[in-house]
């Protein structure tokens, strides 16, 4: 009889203890996907960014009557 006891309070505690090592598992990876997604966010549009002005770099370089020289437009 003390046997079961001990062993069904050893179940409830471990089964706590999972429950809340899960919970707290399961909050840290949404955290890190969060950070991951705003990381991932803003490189891409600082990447957007770049391609922009460096289609229009390249624009302003292949026509005819650009009258100012390239290193005037990238500053």
């Amino acid at each position: 009889m003390l046997w079961r006891v001990r062993f069904a309070s050893f179940a409830a505690g471990f089964a706590s203890a999972a429950a809340l090592a899960m919970y707290m598992l399961q909050k840290d990876v949404q955290t890190s996907h969060r950070i991951l997604a705003d990381q991932a966010a803003r490189y891409h549009t600082a990447l957007e960014e770049r391609i922009s002005r460096l289609e229009n770099l390249t624009a302003n370089l292949s026509s005819p009557d650009s009258q100012t020289s390239p290193i005037d437009q990238v500053a």
